[in-house]
C-alpha cells in the first residue's frame, strides 16, 4: 500500500509511454525481494533527493547511498526491471520520478524503486549506439544530453519536441562524466581526504598507490560537494569538517563461482573484462572489502573457482593453483599445484583436521594446513585424470562426486567405495540408471543429497540407508550445478535458473529470469538465499 500512496502523491509529468516493461520478475515480488550486487566500474552520473545520493555506474546498476544513514541500501539494478545495469546517467526530478539512461533508451520510475516504465533509442527517435550523457529538467520537460546536441522531451506524450545545440531556457541538470581537465585545486586546497587517501589538487590516489581519475563532480541542496571516480569510489564532502569521505560497494568480480562464510562471505569468479579480485561481502552493513590481483603483493591473478574459510587463514581455489590469505597477518600467498597436463580447475575445496583436500578437474589433492606440503594418500592415485566435482565430509567419511560416479573414502581404513555397494537400499531404491556425472553436493544434519543427470538421492548418515528424492524431470534432467537445503527445502540450480523444490509437499517453484544468469553457486542465511552467478552476487528472500 504505502506504494501506491507514494504514487498518487506524486506530481506526474509522464502519462503514456509507447513503451513498458514490468519492474519485478513478477508481480507478486516487491521491489527489493530479488537483489543484484556487481562490479561498479566508473561512477557515469549523480544525483539527489531529500534521502538518497543515486549514483549511475558503468556495470553495477544504480547505487543508493542514504544521506542519513551514510551507508549504502540495496542498489536498483536489472533484478527491478531496468533494461540494463550500465547506467550513463541519473537524474531525480523536483516531482519525485527518477529517469535513468541506458544504452538502451531512458526509463523512469515514479516510486524510486521499482515499476519501470522504458522509451527505447528508436521511439526517441537517437540512433543506435548514442550515449545520453546527462539528465535535467525544466519547468514542464525533460531534457536529454546526447554528444553535441540536447534534446526536450514533452511531458504529455513523451516525444522529442526540440533538438538543438543549447536548450532554450534554464535546465537543471543532475552530474555527467567530466569531458575536459577539470580544476580542482580550489576545493582540494581546502579539504583533506579520510581514509588514507590523497591528491596533488588534482588528482586522487587511493591508500595503495593509484591514481584515480575523477570521472563525475555534483554539488547538492546543502551544498555538498561529491566526486565519482573510474573505480567506483565516490567522496562526499563534509563543509564543516571540510573533509571528504571515501566511500564504495563494488565486487571484486561479476562472475561469482563460489560462496563461503558465515554471518559475511568470501566471493570469487571467473576473470571479466574489469580489474578483478576477491571480495569480502557484509550483507547486515552492506558494505564490501576487495582484494584486487593487481595491488595485493603474492596475489596471482587467477579465476577463482572454490573457497576455503578455517580459523586463521582462508583458501581460494584457482587454475593450478591456491591463493592462501592470512587473516591475521593481512598477507596473501600463491601455491601452485602439479594437477597434470591441460588446463587445470580447483572445483573444491575440503577441511579435515589437520589436512586440506583439493579437488579438481584432474583428479585430488592432499595438502597439510601447516607446512601446505603434499599428504601422499593412495586415494589420490586413485582419481588420477578424473573430473571430481565436489567433496562432501560426514562422520570420518569423504564423500567424493566425479564424472565417473560416486564414491565413499573411509579415512579409519583407508577404503575406497563404489557408492552401489556402500551401505542399504530403501525398498524402493534404484541407483540412478546413468551411475556417472555426480555434480553436486547438499547436507543437512541427517543427511547427504546427491544428483546427477537421472536424479537426485540421499543417504542417511545413521542409517546408512540411500532414498530416492527429486525425480530428474524436476529440475529437466540438466547439470546440477549446486544444491543448497534448508528446512527440508531443497534448492537446486541449473543452467536453465533454480528449481525450489518443498520435499515434504511435493511443491516445486521455478525461478529463470534474465538477470539471474547462471547460478554456481548458493548460500543461504536467514530469510535469504544467496546466488553467486554469472551476473554478480544475487539475494532473494524466499521465505
Amino acid at each position: 500500500m504505502r506504494y501506491l500512496n507514494r504514487l498518487f502523491n506524486k506530481s506526474i509529468l509522464f502519462l503514456i509511454f509507447p513503451i513498458t516493461i514490468m519492474a519485478q520478475p513478477e508481480l507478486r515480488f516487491l521491489p527489493f525481494d530479488w537483489v543484484q550486487y556487481r562490479q561498479t566500474g566508473q561512477i557515469n552520473s549523480i544525483s539527489f533527493s531529500d534521502r538518497y545520493a543515486f549514483i549511475a555506474t558503468q556495470s553495477g546498476g544504480l547505487q543508493r547511498f542514504n544521506l542519513f544513514s551514510n551507508r549504502f541500501e540495496e542498489p536498483i539494478t536489472r533484478a527491478q526491471g531496468l533494461q540494463s545495469n550500465v547506467i550513463t546517467a541519473v537524474h531525480r526530478a523536483s516531482n519525485g520520478v527518477l529517469w535513468v539512461a541506458t544504452p538502451l533508451g531512458i526509463e523512469y520510475s515514479l516510486t524510486e524503486e521499482g515499476d519501470w516504465q522504458f522509451i527505447s533509442l528508436n521511439v526517441l527517435g537517437l540512433k543506435f549506439g548514442t550515449i545520453i550523457e546527462r539528465i535535467g529538467e525544466s519547468k514542464q520537460d525533460i531534457w536529454l544530453e546526447t554528444p553535441g546536441l540536447v534534446h526536450r522531451i514533452d511531458g504529455i506524450n513523451g516525444l522529442v519536441t526540440g533538438v538543438m545545440a543549447n536548450p532554450d531556457r534554464t535546465v537543471s541538470w543532475s552530474s555527467g562524466l567530466i569531458k575536459f581537465n577539470k580544476d580542482f585545486s580550489n576545493i582540494f586546497f581546502n579539504y583533506s581526504i579520510l581514509n588514507g587517501w590523497m591528491t596533488d589538487l588534482q588528482s586522487l590516489f587511493h591508500p595503495d598507490g593509484r591514481e584515480m581519475r575523477i570521472t563525475t563532480f555534483a554539488i547538492n541542496r546543502m551544498n555538498e560537494i561529491w566526486l565519482g571516480t573510474e573505480d567506483g569510489t565516490f567522496f562526499r564532502g563534509d563543509n564543516t569538517m571540510k573533509t571528504f569521505t571515501p566511500y564504495r560497494l563494488s565486487l571484486g568480480n561479476n562472475d561469482v563461482q563460489d560462496i563461503e562464510g558465515k554471518d559475511s562471505f568470501w566471493l570469487g569468479g571467473r576473470l571479466g573484462q574489469f580489474p578483478a579480485g576477491v571480495s569480502y561481502f557484509d550483507s547486515d552493513r552492506q558494505i564490501a572489502d576487495d582484494f584486487m590481483f593487481k595491488t595485493n603483493i603474492n596475489m596471482d591473478r587467477t579465476s577463482i573457482y572454490s573457497i576455503l574459510e578455517l580459523k586463521n587463514e582462508v583458501w581460494f581455489g584457482g587454475e593450478a593453483g591456491i591463493l592462501i590469505y592470512d587473516i591475521k597477518q593481512d598477507y596473501w600467498r600463491t601455491f601452485a599445484l602439479n594437477l597434470g597436463g591441460g588446463k587445470n580447475i580447483i572445483t573444491s575445496l575440503l577441511d579435515i583436521e589437520d589436512q586440506v583436500w583439493v579437488a579438481s578437474t584432474n583428479g585430488i589433492s592432499i595438502l597439510n594446513k601447516n607446512d601446505k606440503k603434499y599428504v601422499d594418500y593412495a586415494v589420490i592415485e586413485y582419481f588420477r585424470n578424473i573430473y571430481v566435482y565436489e567433496l562432501a565430509h560426514a562422520m570420518n567419511f569423504v564423500y567424493i562426486a566425479t564424472e565417473s560416479g560416486l564414491f565413499i573414502y573411509d579415512l579409519k581404513k583407508q577404503k575406497i567405495y563404489d557408492s552401489k555397494l556402500f551401505g542399504y537400499k530403501t525398498k524402493d531404491f534404484m541407483f540412478p540408471m546413468q551411475h556417472y556425472g555426480y555434480t553436486a553436493f547438499a547436507q543437512d544434519r541427517d543427511n547427504l543429497y546427491v544428483a546427477n543427470l537421472t536424479g537426485i538421492i540421499s543417504f542417511n548418515f545413521r542409517t546408512r540407508l540411500w532414498s530416492n528424492v527429486v525425480d530428474p524431470s524436476i529440475f529437466g534432467g540438466l547439470n546440477v550445478k549446486s544444491m543448497v537445503i534448508n528446512n527440508n527445502t531443497l534448492f537446486i540450480s541449473t543452467i536453465n535458473g533454480i528449481v525450489k523444490y518443498e520435499m515434504e509437499k511435493n511443491l516445486m517453484e521455478i525461478f529463470n529470469y534474465p538477470f539471474m544468469g547462471q547460478i554456481n553457486d548458493m548460500y543461504i542465511k536467514g530469510r535469504n538465499i544467496w546466488l553467486g552467478t554469472s551476473e554478480g552476487l544475487i539475494s532473494y528472500k524466499y521465505k
